[in-house]
């Protein structure tokens, strides 16, 4: 199914539509939850599902879906307490090292971080989710790219947009791969309007999350494979 033909279902009230349209927005929803500190990010992503299901009439073509859904979910996840970035799962080397000055910067410079190398907005777009001049998102970009590039210094990584760009690919990766069976529960609640039960989790801080010896890293969390499997085997056109 394309995602022109996604949102003609969708907005006729067909649930593969929708679907469809959740599992192509879903990895940037979940990781700017997970990278602007969302405690819950099961309970707040279904919150902002149900209200991209309630607003579908108003999606008019794939060209607006980045920005339509930009604008449901980042004025969402604002509404949060600010904190820093929660742990990603199954991070390992320089994608770890580089998430855990990611997580640590002001919440500026995350959220234009995550539109910009993330979803692949231009600046006037990342301004337009999120109400702000585009001077300010491209002054915050500017930060974040100098205190990343900063801290990577000695691990000669060179830290261009490019860079930038296949670092948050990684993480959407991630923290996609290890949280299918959360995300399809995510959409099962929202298609059936079933209350979801928030999975309980350690509280822990970036620091503890993201420790510097290799020997205190966590252990990555096992993966419900047959999540896995239909996640991988769904493509958009």
């Amino acid at each position: 199914m394309t995602l022109a033909d996604a949102i003609t279902c969708a907005r006729a009230g067909e649930s593969d539509g929708f679907a469809c349209l959740f599992e192509a927005t879903i990895p940037n929803v979940w990781l700017a939850a997970a990278m602007l500190g969302c405690p819950q990010c099961g309970s707040i992503v279904t919150q902002i599902y149900r209200k991209a299901q309630q607003s579908i009439s108003s999606l008019r073509s794939p060209s607006d879906l980045r920005v339509w859904m930009g604008r449901i979910c980042y004025e969402i996840l604002l509404r949060q307490p600010e904190h820093t970035g929660r742990m990603l799962p199954v991070l390992t080397g320089v994608l770890r090292e580089a998430y855990a000055v990611m997580a640590e910067l002001p919440r500026q410079e995350r959220l234009a971080l995550l539109l910009m190398c993330g979803e692949g907005c231009s600046a006037p777009q990342a301004a337009e989710i999120l109400a702000v001049p585009d001077i300010e998102i491209k002054r915050a970009m500017r930060r974040a790219r100098q205190t990343i590039a900063a801290a990577m210094k000695q691990k000669d990584q060179n830290c261009n947009t490019s860079w930038l760009i296949a670092q948050l690919a990684a993480l959407r990766e991630a923290q996609s791969s290890a949280d299918a069976a959360v995300q399809q529960q995510i959409l099962h609640c929202v298609l059936t309007d079933e209350a979801y039960v928030e999975q309980a989790q350690p509280v822990q801080d970036t620091q503890e999350a993201l420790p510097e010896t290799p020997e205190e890293q966590p252990k990555p969390e096992e993966k419900n494979g047959f999540f896995q499997k239909l996640f991988r085997s769904r493509r958009f056109g």
